[in-house]
């Protein structure tokens, strides 16, 4: 086949070799990876246990829970996670995408640390919160394919020095059409990124501190 058309089997080997790829990368991921990175740092325990908004979303086509290990007491992590949000200490990920360029906090910043349940903050709104164990934030609407989202957090302490912390992802994606499928696929794929750089940046803040 295109014996003497040089061009044409460049651009077919071309086009060939990136179908194969992405064929081997499906294939991989739904064997290995989407579990994996849908559950990064977690144990099966952690995956199993209730967190605060389950009942929200009962069968969820997105469920992704993540944990790392900190050293240090659930108390020295939590302001970490109450000033977080836009404009506010930021979500310790990729500043330029998710909080305008601003850096995240490297501090803790007091004006940010008095949160309650009912607050609305941009992005989210606080649904429940106990001090130094667990929140629950729910994505405001407007927030295209994240609307109603449940963002939540544990914080369960191993000892004295030692705490386990976890964050849960669920959401209903709307798969209607092929444009809603490709969203959710990148979704699915690329968030890990940056919940995985919040979570061990949560981490290296409360250390250092």
């Amino acid at each position: 086949m295109f014996k003497n058309r040089p061009f044409l089997r460049a651009v077919y080997l071309f086009f060939g070799c990136w179908i194969i790829g992405i064929a081997v990368f499906l294939i991989l991921y739904t064997v290995w990876l989407r579990d994996w990175q849908l559950n990064w740092g977690a144990a099966d325990e952690e995956i199993g246990r209730y967190m605060a908004g389950d009942e929200l979303h009962e069968d969820p086509n997105f469920n992704a829970t993540r944990a790392v290990e900190i050293e240090a007491p659930p108390e020295e992590i939590w302001p970490w996670i109450v000033q977080m949000g836009y404009k506010r200490g930021g979500f310790y990920a990729f500043d330029k995408l998710d909080n305008a360029g601003i850096p995240s906090a490297d501090s803790i910043i007091p004006e940010y640390q008095d949160v309650k349940a009912g607050d609305s903050l941009t992005f989210y709104q606080v649904v429940k919160m106990v001090p130094n164990e667990s929140a629950l934030w729910i994505f405001h609407r407007g927030m295209g394919g994240w609307a109603n989202a449940t963002w939540s957090w544990g914080l369960y302490k191993i000892d004295d020095e030692h705490t386990k912390l976890v964050s849960r992802l669920r959401q209903d994606f709307s798969r209607e059409n092929l444009r809603e499928k490709i969203m959710f696929a990148m979704v699915e794929g690329t968030e890990i990124f940056m919940m995985r750089t919040c979570l061990l940046g949560i981490k290296h803040r409360a250390e250092g501190n």
